[in-house]
Order: C-alpha cells, then sequence, then structure tokens
C-alpha cells in the first residue's frame, strides 16, 4: 500500500482510490491549511493482511470520492482515535454512485471529529468488471421486474442482476484495462448439449485490437435442471434438460493470459467466425497478476510428495502417493510440500496433524476423479493445509457426493487458508471441529455450501473470503440438534458473497456467541441474502445470542415460493431466537423487504442504526404468524416506493416493537 499527500489551492474534496479492493492513495485537496487540516494517521485502529486504514480529520464539509464497487467502503466517525471501531458509528449519509466512482459529503465536524473508511468484504489481489458496464455491440440484459415465485433466468442469478449477451459474429465486449494482468476469470454461460452434460466453444481475447487467443469454455458444470429426475429433490440438480426449467447458468473458467496485459490496454472479447456458440453470456470478468509460485518451506522441515511417486504432470492418479507422503510427514513431522503440477485423487485424503503446502492457488491443484464420497479430510490437532486449487473433474449435481474438505472430530486448531475449491457439493463442511480458521479462500460454482459450521462447530475465524456462485448457504453458522451441543462463539468478517443460485448469502441458524461482521452480501436468487432460518425441516438449537453488524447488504431477497422473502429474512420457525443485535448494516435494493421477519416462535431482537435505502417494498415487514418483541432504536428507512411503508407490523398485539429515534413516527 501507498499513501500520498498534496495541496491544492481549490475545491474541498477528499478523493481515495481502491486499487485491487483495497485502499492504495488519498488525495487531499485543502483551499486553506488554516481552516482544513487533514491528518493521515497510519498505523491506527484498523488492519487486515498488512493493509492500514487512514484516519482524516476535517473541521468543514467535505466531499469523499472512492473508486471501487459501490459501498465496499463504508465511513465511520469518532472523536477519538484509540476508541474500539465497535464504538464508531457509521455515517449514513447516502452514497451517490456513478459508474466506478462513490461519492458522499460528510457532515460538518469540528476539530475533534475523524473519519475512517473502513472495508465491506474481502480484501483480494483481483478486480472484477461487471461486463454490463462496459462497451458492448452485443445485447445487455437485466433483472427489470420483481422476480415472480417461477422465475428462473441468467440476470437473476448474475452479478449485479444483469449480463452481456454476444449472438452475432463480430459481437464483442470490450473495456479499458485498469491493472497489470496475467490472468483472467470469466464468469460465463454458453449452450448445453441438446441432451445435457455441457459442451466446449472457443472465444477470441483481443488486446489493444490484436487477437491474443482463444479462450475455451465449457458448460459441462452449469445447466441443472428442476421438476422431474431423479436428483429434483436436490434443489433442482438434474442433468438432463427433460427434467424441467433451467437453472444454475454460470460457469466460471480460468486463463493465464499470453505475455500478459498492462494497465491501459484495451480488451476485448468477441465471438469470431471460428467461435461457433449459439451464444456467449458473460457477467463479470477477474483480472489479476498471479504471483510466481511460491518456494518449497526451509529444507529439512519438509517432504516432497514427488518423492513418493506423485507426478503433476502426468494425468495419472496420485491419491496412493500423497497418502503416503500425509503419513510419513506425521510420523516425522514434517510439512507436506506440493510443488506446482496437476494432481489426481480418486479416493478421499486424510490430513491428520500436518501441514500441507501448495506452491500456490494459481499453480498446484488436486483435481478430484470420481464421485461418491470424496475430500480432503481434516482431523487431529492443527491440520494446516495452503495455497491449492482443488477442483473436480466429474461432480455435475449435489447427489454426487464429492466435497472440497470436511472436518473429522475431533479436531482443534486447524488451518484452511489461500485455497481456490469449485466444481465439487459443498466446499468446507465443518462438523464439530473447534479453534479453525478459513481465510483468504475462493470459492466458485459449488453444488451445495461454502463455507458451512455445523454440529457444535465453535471458536472458529472465517475472514477474508470470496465466494460467488455457489449452489447453498455461501456461508453458514449451524447448531443442528443432531449434534452434542450448540455451535457457539464463531467469527465470520470481511467476507464477499455474491450470486447465489440457491440458499442464503449468509445463514445464522441457532447458538450463541456468535459475530457477523463487514461482510459484503450481494444478488441471492432463491432464498433470503442474510437469514436468520430455523426451520422445522432442519431442527436447530436456539439461537440465544449473536451481533450482526456493519454487514452491506445488496439487492437482496427472493420470491421463493411466493414468499416475497426480504433481504435480511429472519425465521423463527422451530425455535426461538433472543439477544441478536443487528448494527449499522446497510440494506439497499432489497427486491421486496429489507428486513422481514416471520415465523411462529418467540423472537426478541434490537435493530440499531441500520440503513434501509430503496427496498422493493416495506422498509421492514413483521408477518402476521410472528411472536415476540423487537427494540427499533434509531434506524433510517428512505427512498421507498409509493405506496409502500417504513414499519408494518401484520402480527399486532403478538408482536411489541420499542421504538426510539427511528425514521418513521
Amino acid at each position: 500500500m501507498r499513501f500520498g499527500a498534496k495541496v491544492l489551492k481549490k475545491s474541498a474534496k477528499v478523493q481515495c482510490e481502491a486499487e485491487s479492493g483495497a485502499l492504495s492513495w488519498f488525495l487531499l485537496n485543502i483551499p486553506s491549511l488554516n481552516r482544513w487540516l487533514p491528518r493521515l494517521l497510519a498505523g491506527i485502529a484498523f488492519s487486515v493482511f498488512g493493509q492500514t486504514n487512514p484516519v482524516l480529520q476535517l473541521d468543514q464539509t467535505g466531499a469523499l470520492t472512492w473508486t471501487a464497487t459501490p459501498h465496499s467502503w463504508m465511513p465511520i466517525a469518532s472523536s477519538s482515535v484509540s476508541s474500539p471501531l465497535a464504538n464508531w458509528p457509521v455515517v449514513t449519509t447516502p452514497v451517490a454512485t456513478v459508474g466506478d466512482s462513490n461519492s458522499l459529503v460528510l457532515p460538518p465536524t469540528n476539530n475533534s471529529q475523524f473519519y475512517l473508511l473502513e472495508r465491506r468484504g474481502a480484501t483480494v489481489p483481483f478486480i472484477t468488471l461487471e461486463a454490463e458496464a462496459h462497451r458492448v455491440s452485443g445485447q445487455i440484459v437485466a433483472l427489470t421486474n420483481s422476480p415472480t415465485s417461477t422465475t428462473w433466468s441468467p440476470e437473476l442469478e448474475a452479478s449485479g442482476r444483469a449480463f452481456v449477451q454476444l449472438t452475432n459474429t463480430g459481437h464483442f465486449l470490450e473495456f479499458s484495462n485498469v491493472v497489470a494482468a496475467n490472468t483472467i476469470v470469466l464468469r460465463h454461460c454458453i449452450p448445453d448439449a441438446p441432451t445435457g452434460g455441457g459442451l466446449a466453444a472457443s472465444l477470441s481475447l483481443y488486446v489493444n485490437g490484436i487477437k491474443r487467443q482463444t479462450l475455451t469454455l465449457t458448460s459441462t458444470n452449469n445447466w441443472l435442471y428442476q421438476t422431474n429426475g431423479v436428483n429434483s429433490s436436490e434443489n433442482g440438480q438434474d442433468n438432463d434438460p427433460a427434467g424441467g426449467p433451467a437453472h444454475v447458468f454460470w460457469n466460471e473458467e480460468r486463463y493465464f493470459i499470453t505475455n500478459g496485459v498492462q494497465q491501459g490496454d484495451t480488451l476485448r472479447l468477441q465471438k469470431d467466425a471460428a467461435d461457433t456458440a449459439a451464444f456467449y453470456r458473460i457477467d463479470s470478468i477477474d483480472l489479476e497478476q498471479a504471483p510466481p509460485p511460491l518456494s518449497p518451506p526451509p529444507a529439512g522441515t519438509y517432504l516432497n510428495v514427488t518423492s513418493y511417486g506423485a507426478n503433476g504432470a502426468d494425468n495419472l492418479d496420485d491419491s496412493t502417493a500423497i497418502k503416503n507422503c500425509l503419513i510419513a510427514a506425521k510420523a516425522q513431522g514434517k510439512i507436506v510440500w506440493m510443488p506446482p503440477g496437476t494432481y489426481y485423487q480418486n479416493t478421499s485424503i486424510t490430513v491428520d496433524s500436518v501441514t500441507v503446502q501448495g506452491a500456490g492457488m494459481w499453480h498446484t491443484s488436486l483435481i478430484q476423479t470420481a464421485e461418491g464420497t470424496r475430500n480432503i479430510a481434516i482431523k487431529g490437532n492443527a491440520p494446516k493445509v495452503y495455497d491449492l486449487f482443488v477442483g473436480n473433474s466429474v461432480t455435475t449435481y449435489r447427489a454426487s457426493g464429492v466435497y472440497g474438505f470436511t472436518l473429522t472430530s475431533p479436531c482443534t486448531n486447524w488451518v484452511i487458508e489461500n485455497v481456490w475449491i469449485t466444481h465439487v457439493s459443498a466446499a468446507i463442511w465443518i462438523t464439530g471441529g473447534s479453534d479453525g480458521v478459513v481465510r483468504g479462500c475462493r470459492v466458485r460454482l459449488t453444488y451445495a455450501d461454502a463455507i458451512n459450521l455445523n454440529k457444535g462447530a465453535s471458536r472458529c475465524l472465517v475472514e477474508q473470503n470470496h465466494v460467488r456462485g455457489v449452489g447453498d448457504d455461501g456461508l453458514a453458522i449451524l447448531a443442528d440438534l443432531s449434534g452434542a451441543f450448540p455451535s457457539t462463539n464463531n467469527i465470520l468478517r470481511n467476507n464477499t458473497v455474491m450470486a447465489n443460485w440457491w440458499g442464503h448469502n449468509c445463514d445464522l441458524a441457532g447458538g450463541s456467541g456468535h459475530i457477523i461482521e463487514n461482510n459484503y452480501l450481494a444478488d441471492n436468487s432463491h432464498a433470503g441474502c442474510f437469514t436468520i432460518n430455523l426451520p422445522s425441516a432442519y431442527p436447530m438449537y436456539p439461537l440465544t445470542g449473536g451481533v450482526v453488524r456493519r454487514n452491506t447488504i445488496l439487492r437482496g431477497g427472493s420470491n421463493f415460493v411466493g414468499q416475497k422473502r426480504g433481504a435480511l429474512w429472519l425465521s423463527a420457525g422451530s425455535t426461538t431466537v433472543s439477544n441478536v443485535l443487528f448494527q449499522e448494516n446497510f440494506v439497499l435494493d432489497s427486491l421486496f423487504p429489507a428486513i422481514h421477519l416471520v415465523g411462529s416462535h418467540n423472537q426478541m431482537i434490537t435493530f440499531e442504526r441500520n440503513v434501509l435505502d430503496a427496498s422493493g417494498t416495506e422498509g421492514i415487514r413483521v408477518n402476521s404468524e410472528v411472536n415476540g418483541s423487537g427494540t427499533f432504536i434509531s434506524n433510517i428507512v428512505r427512498n421507498l416506493k409509493p405506496g409502500f411503508t417504513q414499519y408494518t407490523n401484520l402480527a399486532g398485539g403478538d408482536y411489541q416493537g420499542t421504538f426510539s429515534g427511528n425514521s418513521w413516527p
């Protein structure tokens, strides 16, 4: 990170630019040093992955502008830089967004007021470009109406609820590159084969008007069908087009760019005559300067899987070699080193009290090649896995049963870090493990959950993960009654979860002591975006305590089975909810209500200083079956559509609200 400041004579504006999702510099325009005294105080209060956010002290009204994903940064304020961050209230001034630029006018301050830009979501080494925001000669398709209970469409499942479609020869998507990059990730959709199973097609990449390379796209892992078929009970996961209406439209594939691209280059994705798919739908593009492969651990501290017969270049199964290396490493107290290459796994692999180190998620791949319960199982004391890509070559629906990572209890002090996981059933499924960390991972297109802590999993930290396009909950804490005790004291912070095709972006279901903060949740398809979900079909322990604060929930909600679920869908369907605080969350552009209380069991929740902006229907809706009480303090509901109210209680006296300082009477 680098910071710079310079003094100019005009305009009262404080600008910052977010580069690759991380704050990179501030430009301070100061009309009078005597009247306008900003201070950049490095190393104060807030640091993530070595990134420290600067503090601004202002003595008059100013405009703050930043370039990044809308609402990925939020200003907070305090009269003391030594005050804990949780005590810095969020500035609720509306953010104006034009293209990639976000701005707001800070309220008047005095010499004792400080501002801090606080991150929402994961800090990542790539930038994401939404296709619909750039130059297109094809068609832009966007969600324009509220979905019905039977709506399944590519635009509903797309990030930003919109995409670009190229159908004719010569159609293109073009954008000016803003960072040097040697890799590109396409979130795309090409047609399925007529009888299912997917197909492959090429698409041309041009740089500065000259064709650079041909990209091969596939639809093997997307395109599932929902009504009939043997897998219809699994959220419509049938591979046969005769099974009913289609969903799961988006796949993601990654490529190294031949010779890389530079900042300022013009990139074009174009359908040439040789690119023969009937259509190419493009949702988003990630660009990244992938680092070179990591070096091995220090000499004498590791065992190399190649010494046990694994070969990252021969396309043969490496399961036995990797297992033998793991056994030897445990016996000798050494690290398992997986050098650059692609390794294949057709049986489950257990990481028992050892560390597995790859050369990086762009360089060391472990590909599962068989259906059934195949996974990487972690167990014992301090099992750790770092810097891998984990994929699957055969799984195309949930019931095929291949997981990324599972946990075998007892297991403590475990770590899964900097791992990219895709095309599996569930990516990381933690049953009962304690004191673990999931950090810096990427999860793409799964058929079930991304990261799930369940059945007593406790004191775990899930942070800085980026999840997109998964087939059930993106982040989940479940306190299943089938567990010996409830899950407790877990933390989910600074994660990004986008464009689920099923399930919730974040699900809190039972237990106590959980903290969910500073996450960026957007564009769910068929459930609530954030939920407290306590359904009778999956009995849970009561939820007896938790804090949900400073999250951004964008374009959330759904019309699953006609329920018109809110972006925050809080369902006490089978047991009670108590001692939960929702504080300083921003809920923007929800499809239906911003906050939606449902379920007949008692719920007692406090809502404080939340901002509910541009809801599709009510700001807050309490369904008729709801029981309990709620405390509402200084919440803001704004930009409602005509005919809708800020607060609607259909439960009457069965739900008692206590109100203070809110935007409604």
